[in-house]
């Protein structure tokens, strides 16, 4: 679903872009409208939509000044310029802002429908680049075995494909399915040892992909099992600093001590502390507290568990301690973080 956002001062004329819009439109979204130059920055600031039809001869700021605000905050949105003026001044001065069409008044409804489709291939191209880039940085992650990387690049790649893709559940879909592909291949090219096929462990069911953060949990559970062949695999190392850390990574939220680690790597705890303090900047307990402090915001700001729940799960067996060693982290309580950072966790 793309937003799109009219600005034109001449109320019919609005009215007559957006009912050709609803008519012959698909995916299309009127995100908003503004009759002046000041009010569509203002809402276009506010609402963020992905494309701008935009009317030059507006009040207050002109349809030319708004154009370089919208485009310098975002180059990546798209606007499409509506003019009774067809002079070269004004088109020479909307090239030079980085317009991305132009509509002469009057508008034909098939005029308008083409210009808006072929900014959406634009959009789509970019979209694609984007979706790429990241799906690469997680894949990159995942060859060269940094679980934490991997997970904060995941989040990061899911974001941007909520935001490719709107409401489009499909398009999510068919990104997901590709990066499945791809992470298949990249686990198999990393160890001689079978690896699990990401598209058939994947539970797809109907609320998967309407949650981000679901859907994050998900793909980190196939992680966690290529990670689990990784490790255990004849060539897998248990002593470097990268395996230590992702074994930290991979059970912080279990009670683990210095002493587990130590055993998983095959080093005394004393040895351990010396060298992870070196290589870390920290010592083991602040390292695994952030670590924990990582899940528990994520949890909050995108579940409805419980406070408590939370505390148990990390495993923090006193809900008010760990309450007291979150806001010594963040400065906030658990419900205060909650209550001000929370966001809808669906669409």
């Amino acid at each position: 679903m793309y937003k799109i956002f009219v600005v034109e001062d001449e109320h019919l004329e609005s009215e007559a872009i957006q009912m050709i819009i609803r008519q012959e439109g698909k995916n299309l979204e009127i995100a908003g409208t503004a009759a002046s130059g000041t009010e569509a920055v203002e809402k276009i600031h506010r609402l963020r939509p992905d494309i701008i039809l935009l009317d030059i001869n507006i009040p207050e700021i002109n349809g030319i000044d708004v154009l370089k605000i919208v485009k310098k905050e975002d180059p990546d949105i798209r606007v499409i310029i509506i003019t009774a003026f067809n002079e070269f001044d004004f088109a020479h001065q909307a090239i030079k802002a980085h317009v991305d069409d132009f509509l002469l008044k009057p508008i034909r409804p098939q005029q308008l429908m083409e210009s808006i489709a072929g900014v959406i291939d634009q959009l789509k191209d970019n979209t694609l680049e984007q979706f790429d880039e990241k799906m690469q940085e997680v894949l990159y992650n995942v060859l060269h075995k940094r679980y934490s990387a991997t997970r904060r690049t995941l989040t990061e790649y899911i974001d941007v494909i909520y935001t490719g893709c709107g409401y489009d559940l499909v398009a999510i879909q068919d990104e997901i399915q590709r990066f499945l592909g791809e992470l298949t291949k990249t686990a198999a090219d990393m160890c001689p040892e079978p690896m699990p096929d990401a598209k058939k462990m994947f539970r797809c069911n109907s609320s998967v992909f309407k949650n981000r953060y679901e859907l994050k949990i998900e793909i980190m559970r196939i992680i966690d099992r290529i990670f689990d062949v990784l490790m255990n695999s004849e060539d897998g190392h248990r002593n470097t600093m990268e395996d230590i850390l992702n074994y930290i990574d991979r059970n912080c939220h279990k009670d683990i001590s210095l002493t587990q680690v130590g055993e998983y790597a095959n080093m005394s705890s004393y040895y351990l502390s010396k060298i992870f303090k070196k290589e870390t900047g920290v010592n083991f307990v602040t390292y695994l507290t952030e670590r924990k402090i990582d899940i528990a915001k994520d949890m909050l700001l995108n579940t409805d568990v419980p406070i408590i729940n939370i505390a148990l799960e990390l495993s923090y067996h006193e809900p008010n301690y760990f309450s007291k060693v979150f806001k010594k982290s963040t400065g906030l309580t658990p419900t205060e973080y909650r209550k001000q950072y929370k966001t809808a966790s669906e669409f």
